[in-house]
């Protein structure tokens, strides 16, 4: 039991250490009146619902274009197959600002 709740205390530490500064991600382009409530909210969503489920569907993606690889290797579209199934949900996930949903 001591190790579940130690492992429970280290976990809740790093996960509170990752998005305590959240916004230090700011460029240096970026001014205070950027960060409005609703922006928060939107970051706060972000990070609890929308990059989970995108690293799910860049895992998933990977899986199917695995299985997928050898049809789209016959059909030449290798490329285009790996781009729509891992590279955009990886992109959406990884390559964007937090709360930013415009891309």
């Amino acid at each position: 039991m001591n190790k579940f709740v130690a492992s429970l205390v280290v976990s809740f530490s790093l996960a509170t250490l990752a998005l305590a500064d959240s916004g230090s991600a700011c460029n240096i382009s970026c001014d205070d009146g950027d960060w409005t409530v609703e922006r928060g909210w939107a970051a706060f969503g972000d990070v609890l619902l929308v990059r989970p489920l995108g690293t799910a569907a860049t895992i998933g993606g990977f899986g199917i274009f695995a299985v997928a690889s050898p049809f789209a290797a016959m059909a030449d579209a290798t490329e285009e197959v790996f781009g729509t199934l891992v590279e955009a949900p990886a992109n959406y996930t990884f390559d964007r600002d937090l709360g930013d949903f415009s891309k």
